[in-house]
Order: structure tokens, then C-alpha cells, then sequence
């Protein structure tokens, strides 16, 4: 029956039109559909799991970070689908206030339409046709990974029942005091022109290159005496209000009341004293420009000074400056304040400084402080709920606790008024004449009384707003339904570590305040996807990796493209390693070799290091492998549908209990880390259990009865490989659903009537269905034959390694002696079965066993095991003379690396300097060295006997 699996896997195709199947037949819909509609009567009754999918930007394309996440969400939706739950993973996209705003700005741009000339009506229509045609890309491409999404349930941030649960939690927190308006420093872009919260300002860490200026303020009254002020922005000197110095700073009492002349004005401004100011930092005076910095608006307001902005909305300067910088850009007119102070000899000394500059974590522009009216939400009271409340929830990894706990602890008032035409419009309006403020969830019927005299907020909600009620609005709430009583709190949140403060928090403190209970159980903090490098993947350095070339492939001037739209410094060596690699372009993995790649590649650390490659090398490679397995079981298998009955059970032999108990261990062990949330041990365990365990030694174990006359051992061999083999599919389902699901379709193809099954046939067409296998500890008798089956491993292995080692080529056929050490090993070589296997699967000649020391043969390799000792033959396959060379040129490379190590880890300024991580390093190098050591001069011994 092997014509019945192709030689090659042909994904592509399969991926498609198993997708295609799956949502015909309604595989990802939940129990109840929203109207509480049971579509399901079975998992009606079962527990829920629920996972709010974060919802992708209407703009976003599927990047290397949404795939880690989406596979995580998946791989768990469909294991607890698997395990009998009401499963519902709800999807979605977020509208991206700013960056969709620029997308569309973008567009009319090239179309030569300015956007504030058609108005703000006419620009939303514009946004919703860009959304409708565009906004559900990244959906699709979530389909393509094969995302089991209930996708009847889609929801969008600005849907109409969203924006109600919006306008509802705005009122709430307004009524309660919770929201109010200020007029306060915030950070501001100028090229989106718009507030940002703290969250949304990016700082390198380090800072930026920079220069620290000093400035001569003339004191007034006296004769070529100065006060020196060191500042990073000598533009922002024209809003100065005032020079503060400690009050206790001998160096400056004498000048506290007096005034000094602002450099480059006629303007005179005070000399004050506040204990704010660092005397060690600069020159111990400070100018006070209460507009554009946060702390200096603090302090100007203790001592009752009017701030002065001097910018405009995209950071040129306003009339508020000299004539000759008005209009000029920030930039600009830093320049030319430098070069007149320097012509006026105002100018003490310039020097280099690293400047915390923050920029916008969208256009990644320098932000502004800027003087302004927003609206807020006092953040004290709702941390506070979020902390005392901690302790119901679960945040995986453990360490992501402290770096949430610090952000509430150290929280500030959340900006969240955003000066953008598209995303929810606050619901205020203004009294034209008395300025009175109505805030409500619909128009008022004051303004819909009289619409002249009132005008609606201007400013819209930041988009975190609305995404901080995504695990409730999706579903349904502020309405307590049926599916919202099911349904909510969710259960999971799979998330990156930079929105646990744009956004985990912010749901957790939103589903206490409305719904007095967490918006989930679980968080799972995943890893950090960098490039091989070790570099962030961004769009700007050109070193992503698009999840849909790993898919379906691309031509070589596709991948050389995201390096030449961005450019880097480097782009000549990145174009050569590209081409170096991939000379005919990269040929397509598919969508379960890249999800399999991402989770083998996950670990408990903050960061995995991805190259396109790699999703050959090892998700490709490990599909190929599953798919050659399962041709080569499909060609042993009967097509005489033999109606002989056979008790499998009276005729199953150890090695298929082996692998019985190697696939429950395997079993166990996933279900321990998938309730764990931890996923850094899954791909390591399926690759032990699928290439190790089943292909490369079950399948060989089985080979002998597979060709043997007696039909009984014959069947009996057929059926344990098809079951064991369905159970590992059924294992492997949620990582890999697509290969997975063919070849179990390919499984039940065994024809209907086929005995091979015995009472194990499964039951289900569609292996999304099927039920995951059953957590079990192994009996006594089990482990037994599990011990001793990974002793035949271990064994084998050895001479496997020796046979590498010294290019013993399969032909040549080696004669081995073995001693039994304990009651393990005398048991496996007792039974002449496994004697047998390890005959044929060491490829060895003969396998003699001796009973007693006196017996050991001589001028013979030996290999030690803990629980025996082997003798190998393998005079007439080696030269000895130049293994003894080359025996005794490693042994002086590895003392020589050893006494490097030594003399390192004696020297006590590297124990005391050095991390502990390091040090720990070097002693694990050590050791491993001299254990090496050891094994090369015990083969020296050996050889120099020969």
C-alpha cells in the first residue's frame, strides 16, 4: 500500500484543502454559538477554554513574533480541544489609531488629496474602504499557519457592540472620578501630532549620542559675572521662566532674588532656590522651562510661574521666540542658537553626552514635552486593585512578575486622549458658550436638541483604551449574555513582553473595576524573536523573516528585497550571505515545519535566535521524517484483508510494550508542560519520541517480524506499528495539525474491514477531533521493560559511536564481546530476542557474552557502560599506528586547554570580577575537559596493547 502515501509530502496543496475541510465540517466553532445556540450537544456540557486572540493592527502584516505567539495559542487551543473542551478562541484586529491614520494619510498623500481639506468625515469613510480591503490580511495569513480561530466570531476594536462597551467604560470611570481633564506636560510627536502615554516612548537604553552645552546667563546688576547652566536642548532656552540652585549651594546663595538675562533676548528672568536641583549634576543651576519638561512644570508650579510653550504642534518654532527662529525646526534652531551664543560669547564649552532621548515606539520620532489639555485616568486606585489581586493570577514565566509589579508600583496617570481623526471619539461634548462638559454613552439629548450650541470632543481614545476591554467586549459586554456568563473571565493570554504594560495590565485593572475578576487565569510571557545575529528583526534593518516565505517559498530577488528597501550600513555582506545560502531562492517549508521550528527553538530564556534556514534544517527535516516513516509502515502493511482474528495481545512481544511505555512517558510529560505553560521542553520531547524513539529504533525493531513467515508475529508487528503510530499523531497534532491530519486520514484508508486495528480503531475521520491520550504512569512490569530497552539503546549507541569514529563502513562486519554488570543488563541479554536486535542494529558480526572477568578478550576496544562492558574487534578496520598519532595529538590539545582553564579559574580577580554565570561555565569546561582526557588516554592504553 505505499502508493497509497507519495514519496514527497506535497503541502502546499495538502495545507489548503485540509483547511478548507476543517471549517466545512465546523471543527473550530465552539459549543454555543453567541445567540446561545448549542451547536455542539457533547461539549455543551464540558468544561470551557477560551483564548481572546491579542488582536493584530488592521495594518500589520504577519511578522516572525505574531507566528511564535499564534502557534502557541493554537497548539494549546487544539490540545484542550483535543482533551474534551468547549474550546473557543476568539479572533480579531485592532484598529491602530495611529498607525492605521498613517496608512490612509499615505494613500491620499499619493493621490494628491490633503487630508485635512476633505475633513474629518470624509477621512473616515476613506479609513473604513482602506479597511475593508486591507484590514483582514493578517487574518488570512493566520489561516495559511493553520490558526484554528472560531472565525465566525471576528471581531474589530471599532465594531458597534465594541464601541459601546468603550463609551460604557468611559462614562463609568468619568462618573467615578476616575477620568478627568488637565492641563499637564505629555509626550508629544510631532510628526503624528498627537499626545503619547508613557508606555508609547521608546529610550534606548544608554542614550543617544548628544552634547551637553553651556550657557552663560548674564547676571543682572553685575559686571561680567554669569550664571553657567548646562543643558542637552538650547533651543527650549526661550521658554525659560526662571534659574533655580539649591539652597544650600555656597557657591550660589548671593544670587537667590536676583535676575539674569535669557541669552539671545531682551527677556530678564529670577533666580530661585529649590531643593529639587542636584548640585552635583552640570554646574548646579537649572533652567526652569515649565513647557517642555515634566519636572521642571512641577517645579515652576510650586513657585507660581506661567509656563511659555515656544513650539508649535510639529516642532517649529512659534511666535513665542526672537523673529529670526520663528518657523525654523527644533534642529534648526538649536543650530543657530549655538552659533549666535557663540558669536556673543554666551557659550562656555560644548561637550559629547549620551542623551536619553524618547521617541515614539510608532514613527520613532523625538518626542516633545508639550504644555497641553488631555484627558486622563488616575492610575493609583486601579494599580492598587491590579497588585492586592495578584495572587489569582498565574504570569508565566515566573520572572515577568517583578518587571509587572515594578510598572504598578511605579505607575503614572495614563494619558489617553489621542489629537487623530480615526479611532473611538471621546464621548464629551463641549457648551460652546459656558464651556460646560456632558459625558455620556450616547449623544445627549441636550445636543441633539440643540446641535448649534454644542460640539463634540475633538480628540479620540488612545487605542489601548478600547484593546484593555478586548477579553470582555469580544464577548459581548457590557451585556452579561449567556456566552458572556460561559465564556468569561477567558482563560489564557499568550503575549510579548512589550505590551505587558500597554496592555496586560491595563486588562487586568479594566476586568477588576467592571467585572470584579481578572480577564483571564493564565498569561504566558513568549520569547523575544531576534535574527542570527542576535539583532531585533524590524522592517528598518531589513532582517525579518516573513513567515509566509517559510511557507510557500521564495525566488532569491524576494529575499534579497527587505535588505534593499532598508538598507543597511551592512547591505553588501547581508546580499552575499543571502546569495552565499539560498542561490536558487528558499524553498518552501511549510506551514507545521515553521511552527515546529519555533517551538523546538523555544526556551525558558527571553530570546530565541531564528535564521531562515533553520526552518529547514530542522522543521523540514523533522516533517520528512514523520512522512518516510509513515510510507515505510504503509508498505508492510497487509492488502489481503485477512479475516483471521488475531489476539494481539497474547503475541505482543517487549519491544512493542517499549514502545507502548515510550509513548506514555511522552504522553505525561507533554500534558505536565502544557498545563505548566511550559513549552521550552516540547519540541525536544517530540523529537525524542518521534525520530529517536519510533523512526530510528522502533521501526528497526519491528523490521524482523515485519518480514517474517509466521503470520501471526507478522500482523501482530503491523498492528502495534499503526496504533502506536496513530497515538503519536494524535500527540503531535496540536504542533503539526496539517501533516498530521493527512496521514491519519491516510491511517484510517487501512480499509474498513482491516483486523490490523483490532478494538483500537480509532473513531474519528478527522483527527481534530480525536481525543488526546490519557496522562498514565507506567506499571512496574513496564518500567522493567523500559529500563531495559534503553539499555539496548545505550548499548547500541556505543558501538554505533565507535563505528563513526573510526569510518567503519556498514559492510564491515565487527565481532563484540559483552559482561553483564548487573540484573539489567543480564536480563536484556538473556532474552534472545533483543540479543538478536542488538546484533542487527549495531551491525555487528557476533555478540558473545561472557560470564566471568577471566574471559575478557584481549587487544580489543572496550566501551564501558554503567551497567556493562563491550569488547570490539576492529583490528582489521583501523591502522593503530595512526591512531595512536592521532590519540596523542588530541591528548596535548586537550592538557594544554585544561591548563589554560586552570590557570583562568586560579586566578582569583577572574573569580571575583566575572559573573557567577561565567565562572560556572568555565569549571562545567573544565570538567568536561578532563573527563575527555580520560577516555582518550584510556583508548591510548588499549591501542598501545594491540
Amino acid at each position: 500500500m505505499s502508493e497509497v502515501i507519495p514519496p514527497r509530502y506535497n503541502f502546499s496543496e495538502v495545507e489548503e484543502q485540509i483547511y478548507k475541510k476543517w471549517l466545512d465540517e465546523g471543527c473550530f466553532d465552539a459549543a454555543f454559538a453567541p445567540d446561545g445556540t448549542v451547536l455542539d450537544e457533547e461539549r455543551a456540557k464540558a468544561e470551557t477554554y477560551t483564548i481572546a486572540i491579542p488582536p493584530p493592527n488592521v495594518t500589520g502584516r504577519l511578522h516572525m513574533g505574531h507566528a511564535l505567539n499564534n502557534t502557541i495559542q493554537d497548539m494549546l487551543i487544539r490540545y484542550k480541544r483535543m482533551c474534551g473542551f468547549d474550546v473557543l478562541w476568539i479572533p480579531g484586529t485592532d484598529h491602530a489609531g495611529i498607525a492605521t491614520q498613517t496608512v490612509v494619510k499615505k494613500m491620499l498623500d499619493q493621490q494628491g488629496i490633503d487630508y485635512r481639506e476633505i475633513g474629518r468625515e470624509k477621512f473616515v469613510e476613506y479609513v473604513w474602504e482602506w479597511k475593508e480591503k486591507y484590514g483582514n490580511v493578517i487574518l488570512d495569513q493566520l489561516r495559511k499557519m493553520g490558526c484554528s480561530c472560531n472565525w465566525e466570531r471576528t471581531r474589530f476594536t471599532m465594531d458597534e457592540g465594541l464601541s459601546r462597551a468603550v463609551n460604557r467604560s468611559f462614562k463609568k470611570l468619568y462618573d467615578e472620578g476616575l477620568i478627568y481633564q488637565g492641563t499637564r506636560i505629555v509626550n508629544w510627536c510631532p510628526v503624528d501630532r498627537t499626545a503619547l502615554s508613557d508606555d508609547e516612548v521608546e529610550t534606548k537604553e544608554g542614550g543617544e549620542s548628544g552634547h551637553l552645552w553651556h550657557i552663560k546667563y548674564p547676571v543682572i546688576g553685575t559686571e561680567d559675572e554669569f550664571l553657567i547652566v548646562a543643558t542637552t536642548r538650547p533651543e527650549t532656552l526661550f521658554g525659560d521662566v526662571a534659574i533655580a540652585v539649591h539652597p544650600e549651594d555656597e557657591r550660589y546663595q548671593k544670587y537667590i532674588g536676583k535676575k539674569v538675562r535669557l541669552p539671545l533676548t531682551e527677556r530678564e528672568i529670577p533666580i530661585i532656590a529649590d531643593d529639587y536641583v542636584d548640585k552635583a549634576f552640570g554646574t548646579g543651576c537649572l533652567k526652569i522651562t515649565p513647557a517642555h519638561d515634566p519636572n521642571d512644570f512641577e517645579l515652576g508650579n510650586r513657585h507660581g510661574f506661567e509656563p511659555i510653550n515656544i513650539m508649535n504642534e510639529d516642532a517649529t518654532m512659534n511666535d513665542f521666540v526672537p523673529e529670526a527662529y520663528r518657523g525654523l525646526d527644533r534642529y534648526k534652531c538649536r543650530r543657530e542658537a549655538v552659533k549666535n551664543l557663540k558669536e556673543q560669547e554666551l557659550l562656555d564649552k560644548e561637550q559629547k553626552y549620551k542623551v536619553p532621548l524618547g521617541r515614539s515606539y510608532r514613527s520613532k520620532a523625538v518626542i516633545e514635552y508639550r504644555l497641553s489639555k488631555q484627558w486622563f485616568v488616575k492610575m493609583e486606585s486601579l494599580a492598587k486593585l491590579a497588585l492586592e489581586r495578584h495572587s489569582e493570577l498565574n504570569i508565566q514565566p515566573e520572572r515577568w512578575n517583578k518587571v509587572y509589579f515594578h510598572w504598578l508600583n511605579n505607575i503614572r496617570d495614563w494619558c489617553i486622549s489621542r489629537q487623530i481623526w480615526w479611532g473611538h471619539r471621546i464621548p464629551a461634548w463641549y457648551h460652546k458658550e459656558t464651556g460646560e462638559v456632558l459625558v455620556s454613552e450616547e449623544t445627549p439629548q441636550q445636543v441633539m436638541d440643540k446641535p448649534d450650541e454644542w460640539r463634540q470632543e475633538d480628540d479620540v481614545l488612545d487605542t489601548w483604551f478600547s484593546s484593555a476591554l478586548w477579553p470582555m467586549s469580544t464577548l459581548g459586554w457590557p451585556d452579561h449574555s449567556s456566552d458572556f456568563k460561559r465564556y468569561f473571565p477567558t482563560t489564557t493570554l499568550s503575549t510579548a513582553k512589550d505590551i505587558i504594560f500597554f496592555w496586560v495590565a491595563r486588562m487586568n485593572f479594566s476586568a477588576l473595576k467592571f467585572e470584579d475578576t481578572f480577564p483571564y487565569e493564565n498569561v504566558y510571557i513568549h520569547p523575544t524573536i531576534l535574527d542570527g545575529r542576535g539583532e531585533t528583526m524590524s522592517k528598518s534593518k531589513g532582517n525579518g523573516i516573513d513567515p509566509l516565505v517559510v511557507i510557500g517559498g521564495a525566488e532569491l530577488d524576494d529575499l534579497k528585497k527587505p535588505v534593499m528597501e532598508a538598507r543597511p550600513t551592512d547591505i553588501k555582506q547581508r546580499l552575499k550571505q543571502i546569495e552565499k545560502t539560498f542561490p536558487d531562492g528558499f524553498e518552501a517549508a511549510g506551514a507545521d515545519a515553521m511552527r515546529y521550528t519555533l517551538l523546538h527553538q523555544c526556551s525558558t530564556g527571553q530570546e530565541i535566535r531564528l535564521s531562515l534556514d533553520v526552518f529547514y534544517d530542522i522543521g523540514r527535516r523533522f516533517m520528512t521524517k514523520l512522512w518516510n516513516a509513515a510510507r515505510f509502515i504503509f508498505m508492510y502493511i497487509d492488502q489481503e484483508q485477512s479475516t483471521d482474528n488475531v489476539d494481539f495481545s497474547a503475541h505482543i512481544s517487549d519491544e512493542d510494550l517499549w514502545m507502548q511505555g515510550k509513548i506514555q512517558l511522552a504522553t505525561n510529560k507533554l500534558r505536565e508542560n502544557m498545563e505548566k505553560y511550559d513549552f521550552s521542553h516540547l519540541g525536544e520531547i517530540y523529537y525524542q519520541l518521534i525520530w529517536n524513539d519510533f523512526c530510528d529504533w522502533y521501526v528497526e525493531l519491528c523490521k524482523a517480524r515485519l518480514t517474517s513467515e509466521d503470520a501471526v508475529q507478522r500482523k501482530t508487528a503491523q498492528h502495534c506499528l499503526i496504533t502506536a503510530f496513530a497515538d503519536i499523531l494524535r500527540l503531535f497534532h496540536p504542533i503539526a495539525p496539517f501533516i498530521t491530519e493527512e496521514l491519519w486520514n491516510k491511517l484510517l484508508g487501512v480499509g474498513t474491514e482491516s483486523k490490523l486495528w483490532g478494538e483500537r480503531r480509532p473513531q474519528s475521520e478527522l483527527l481534530i477531533t480525536e481525543k488526546f491520550p490519557e496522562s498514565k504512569e507506567p506499571g512496574s512490569s513496564l518500567q522493567k521493560i523500559i529500563a531495559k530497552f534503553n539499555k539496548l539503546q545505550d548499548i547500541v549507541t556505543l558501538v554505533r559511536t565507535l563505528r563513526a569514529d573510526y569510518s567503519i563502513k556498514p559492510g564491515q562486519k565487527i565481532r563484540g564481546y559483552i559482561i553483564a554488570k548487573n540484573e539489567l543488563a543480564k536480563s536484556l541479554l538473556s532474552d534472545k530476542e533483543s540479543h538478536r536486535s542488538i546484533i542487527r542494529l549495531a551491525n555487528l558480526e557476533s555478540l558473545e557474552i561472557i560470564e566471568n572477568e577471566e574471559e575478557k578478550p584481549s587487544k580489543m576496544v572496550t566501551l564501558l557502560d554503567s551497567s556493562c562492558e563491550i569488547y570490539v574487534d576492529i583490528h582489521e578496520f583501523v591502522d593503530v599506528k595512526k591512531e595512536l598519532e592521532r590519540l596523542q595529538k588530541e591528548i596535548e590539545q586537550v592538557e594544554k586547554y585544561i591548563a589554560s582553564v586552570t590557570k583562568k579559574l586560579d586566578n582569583r580577580n577572574f573569580i571575583e570580577r566575572a559573573k557567577p554565570e561565567i565562572v560556572a561555565a568555565e569549571r562545567a569546561k573544565a570538567q568536561e575537559s578532563k573527563e575527555k582526557l580520560d577516555k582518550l588516554k584510556h583508548l591510548q592504553e588499549q591501542f598501545a596493547d594491540f
